[in-house]
């Protein structure tokens, strides 16, 4: 109950502000184990200060079934002031300057909480998000809240020196998780240029030359462009295909869906097993299906693990 209170304290000027969001926070949860017509529960609520608002509030239509889809969690919001009482609709439109730290499918919502804006999201996997200054703030997942602080942990990465090739790394971490697709992104640094293929051993996952049909087809779809200049849907897709995707320091493309050659012996499955071998050329990141995000440099060292709340997203 004590992380509740201190997100609300942290977001809101008023002590009314608060105990708003904190029931918002609690519906949210109560939803997050309900169904509705046989599917999960999606809904977004925004709070914005600069708004004419109705007599009726949030809190006392809640007891009413209506309330849990008159959102879609994506690109739509019930939107209120600051205490809660409705104020009108939103349908957002998707950026078109997206924000770098915010789930890839809630760039909408993201773009909407600016200006001191505030918005809750509840996603179909049952987690509660919160956005503030377009980017996505705190999260409960499984139960637990975490705070998440983006530009240190971009810094902390360390690598590649590029930072626009850093940031879709990260962005694509971000997606990946809260899609709950999984992925595995290895990095290789200019040193490791020529030992990469020694733990991606099969030809017919590499890009270039592209001998097989997948890597063709996937050659065809990248057009030679680098990872940070592709959509992040497309990014998001790549990623999701079983096995490793495999960048230079530049963010060329290296490999795809790679099969790696991984020591035997290996703990914690074979994912983590493979951004380990990954990070001896220069970066190895795991992203489970639960959403947690592990960073490895030469073989052990996790580099994205020191403040729990910072990156973990269980």
């Amino acid at each position: 109950m004590f992380p509740r209170r201190v997100i609300a304290k942290s977001l809101c000027a008023k002590k009314d502000e608060e105990e708003a969001l904190l029931f918002v926070l609690d519906q949210m949860a109560v939803w997050s184990g309900r169904q509705y017509e046989g599917r999960p529960i999606a809904a977004a609520i925004g709070f914005d200060r600069a708004i004419k608002a109705s007599e009726v509030n949030f809190h006392d239509v809640c007891h009413d079934d209506f309330s849990a889809v008159m959102s879609n969690g994506f690109d739509t919001m019930v939107v209120c002031d600051f205490i809660g009482r409705i104020a009108g609709h939103e349908q957002l439109e998707h950026p078109e300057a997206p924000p770098s730290f915010a789930p890839n499918r809630l760039q909408a919502i993201a773009q909407w909480a600016e200006n001191e804006r505030v918005a809750v999201v509840l996603n179909r996997s049952g987690d509660i998000l919160i956005f503030r200054s377009r980017e996505l703030v705190f999260a409960r997942r499984s139960g637990r809240w975490h705070y998440l602080k983006h530009a240190p942990l971009l810094t902390q990465m360390g690598r590649p020196s590029d930072m626009d090739v850093r940031t879709a790394i990260y962005e694509s971490a971000l997606d990946a998780s809260f899609a709950r697709t999984g992925a595995c992104i290895g990095l290789v640094v200019a040193a490791q240029n020529n030992k990469w293929r020694s733990v991606a051993t099969s030809a017919s996952d590499y890009l270039s030359p592209a001998h097989s049909k997948k890597a063709k087809a996937l050659a065809a779809m990248i057009a030679d462009r680098p990872f940070h200049k592709l959509d992040r849907r497309l990014r998001q897709e790549l990623l999701a295909i079983d096995g490793a995707t495999i960048l230079d320091h530049k963010g060329r493309i290296l490999a795809v869906g790679a099969i790696l050659k991984v020591e035997g012996g290996s703990s914690g499955g074979g994912r983590l097993a493979a951004a380990k071998a990954l990070s001896k050329l220069g970066m190895g990141i795991k992203v489970s299906q639960d959403g947690r995000i592990q960073a490895f440099r030469e073989g052990e060292d996790e580099i994205l693990d020191p403040v729990e709340e910072i990156f973990r997203i269980m």
